[in-house]
């Protein structure tokens, strides 16, 4: 009788977080965190083509392209984006219909929760919180049943935080509840334990501690970041703008133009990019008093306008642009 419990158990529980399926999440995220795309990949593609019904490969797929769409300021890839999402959601709720599986619980929560973000960036701020809430929500039952799943942490501290601060700073909505100290402490957690999500949850608290002006703290999470991956994009520009919002314009100045000579050297350019430093650096030396300096750099960013049909956010761009320099005589 024993014996047929325990083969009932092992035909209906769905181990979607094998050892193989760690060893290429955790080697595709080193890659992921550096913007090696490709590299990044081919790891996570391994895990759809050696385990089809397993959600992981979807969604960290989906991550990926998500990344890489906000560095390149593209969304060309978004059908192939929503498809990915669609088909995270759509295993691990196959999973989900055969049994309790929390593995398959945090991919569906995921797969909401990076959506939301992807959204967001987008401006589609009604669908973020949807979606958000969604995800959040899921990220809280799994924690309820299971303390020690940490993973879980993230997503559900992140959906914690916004609530309390749209609470706070947004009472025409008239929401209720979340609390941002308990939220911070889940995100903590999530740095600490996780899996997978340890360097985005410390990307998280530098943001999270930056909006609090608890910069000193969000600047020991940030270097530390690139302390483990010191030729990431993503984590400079974190520093730049926490550096830009502390008002230490002099060290936002020299990160973003090492952004910008980063973005420069390839033969095939990223304008958005380009004109977004540019429009920094001129808004630094503005603050520095170098007028004739932050004129030169705002006109350089008036000049990316041409590409503006490829990169639409450069007309936002120069649109500051313009606006500063009219203040400058």
């Amino acid at each position: 009788m024993a014996f047929l419990l325990l083969t009932h158990f092992l035909f209906f529980t769905e181990d979607i977080n094998g050892p193989e399926v760690q060893e290429l999440i955790l080697s595709g995220l080193q890659y992921a965190y550096i913007e090696e795309f490709d590299s990044a990949r081919v790891r996570f593609e391994e895990i759809i083509e050696r385990y089809p019904n397993n959600p992981a490969g979807y969604f960290f797929k989906a991550a990926l392209l998500q990344l890489q769409m906000m560095d390149e300021c593209q969304f060309n890839r978004e059908s192939e984006y929503l498809d990915l999402i669609k088909k995270t959601k759509r295993r691990a709720r196959a999973i989900l219909e055969k049994e309790n599986n929390l593995w398959a619980e945090f991919y569906l929560g995921s797969a909401y929760a990076y959506q939301a973000v992807y959204e967001g960036y987008k401006r589609n701020y009604f669908t973020t919180f949807k979606l958000g809430v969604k995800g959040g929500r899921i990220m809280e039952n799994i924690i309820k049943e299971d303390s020690s799943f940490y993973d879980a942490y993230l997503v559900a501290g992140t959906y914690e935080y916004f609530w309390a601060r749209a609470s706070r700073y947004l009472p025409i909505l008239k929401l209720v509840g979340g609390n941002a100290e308990e939220a911070i402490r889940k995100i903590h957690i999530a740095a600490e334990r996780s899996f997978y999500c340890g360097p985005t949850a410390r990307n998280s608290l530098a943001f999270i501690y930056g909006e609090e002006g608890k910069y000193d703290t969000a600047f020991a999470y940030i270097d530390s970041l690139l302390k483990d991956y010191p030729s990431s994009r993503t984590f400079l520009w974190n520093k730049a703008y926490l550096k830009f919002n502390k008002k230490s314009y002099q060290d936002a100045l020299e990160i973003y133009k090492r952004l910008y000579d980063i973005y420069e050297k390839p033969e095939d350019k990223n304008y958005a990019n380009l004109a977004q430093c540019k429009l920094y650096i001129g808004k630094c030396l503005y603050r520095l008093n170098d007028k004739s300096g932050a004129r030169s750099a705002l006109k350089r960013v008036i000049g990316y306008k041409k590409y503006s049909k490829k990169y639409p956010q450069i007309k936002e761009y120069c649109r500051e642009a313009y606006g500063l320099l009219s203040r400058i005589f």
